[in-house]
């Protein structure tokens, strides 16, 4: 299930001087668990919302989401949830990574139960099972090419439990796993030429900065538009201490692409009840907003046959 997320823009306080109108600016922010479609222009600035979570890696736009696979028989239950990657443009899909603890142990099962009944999707199983094997992949944030996961896996029987946990990293353009501390010295991490300045990342383009800043003391990241003589819009907290940028405008993403993005906006949030946006006008209000938590979103559940 997915969980929408607000950007919530905050105001400036006016003044008595004419307001500076924002620059004009096309640009995506994401985090760990959603993505912003940023607009801006002399008439204020807009956010679009989405739980969708959003990487770019060669040239090429990616989703990642978590799917839940549970296979059910008369008296057992193994359920587990890869974590996926789909292109945008092409709709490929590929596996980036799976727990195969779970299907070992179903393996298990049925060498010493070889007459169990595999259910079908839509039969009910019992609620009352010997054997449960559960694993729960969660995407914990997006660094760059880099996707962060963690995992839970538990074993459950009439008189025993088994549980293990772990985290990782992986490589979103190769599937390989890479050693989460490595991440540290990688600049791919910043992408779209992002420069660290202490706690503090600037990404400059066609003739603004995008700011992101990160608050101590409420333990997220605050995101500004600025314009090239230091004027400040700021946009938001974010979750993720280190927010990606991606740039519609300069150069112009081309229909193609847009229309990729909009179905992947759009199917992330089929399953949300309300419509999910904010407008920030050119006199602004004193409303004080800021971003609710999330989890890794499900795109649906398989029943695995």
């Amino acid at each position: 299930m997915r969980y929408p997320r607000l950007l919530l823009l905050i105001p400036l306080f006016g003044c008595s001087l004419p307001t500076p109108k924002p620059p004009v600016a096309e640009f995506l922010v994401a985090d760990g668990s959603s993505t912003y479609w940023v607009r801006s222009g002399p008439g204020g600035i807009n956010s679009r919302t989405s739980p969708l979570i959003l990487t770019s890696a060669d040239s090429r736009f990616y989703e990642v989401y978590v799917e839940e696979v549970t296979r059910s028989y008369e008296d057992a239950i193994f359920t587990h949830e890869p974590i996926y990657s789909r292109d945008l443009l092409t709709g490929r899909k590929k596996i980036l990574y799976e727990d195969n603890k779970v299907t070992a142990w179903e393996k298990m099962y049925l060498s010493g139960n070889p007459k169990a009944r595999l259910l079908d999707p839509d039969e009910d199983g019992s609620d009352d099972v010997s054997v449960a094997a559960t694993g729960e992949s969660d995407i914990l944030g997006v660094a760059g090419p880099y996707v962060l996961y963690g995992r839970h896996i538990t074993l459950e029987k009439s008189n025993f439990q088994q549980s293990d946990s772990s985290r990782g990293a992986i490589d979103i353009r190769s599937g390989e796993s890479v050693p989460i501390n490595s991440l540290v010295r990688d600049t791919a991490v910043l992408g779209a030429g992002g420069v660290r300045e202490g706690n503090t990342v600037r990404w400059r383009h066609a003739g603004y900065d995008v700011v992101a800043r990160y608050d101590t003391a409420q333990a997220e990241t605050v995101v500004a538009l600025r314009d090239l003589r230091g004027h400040e819009w700021p946009l938001g907290y974010v979750d993720s201490r280190l927010p990606r940028i991606f740039w519609l405008d300069q150069p112009r993403a081309d229909a193609r692409l847009r229309t990729a993005l909009n179905n992947a906006f759009e199917d992330a949030r089929e399953h949300d009840a309300d419509e999910q946006f904010v407008f920030q006008k050119t006199r602004p209000s004193r409303e004080h907003v800021r971003l609710a938590a999330s989890h890794s979103p499900r795109r649906s559940t398989l029943h695995a046959q």
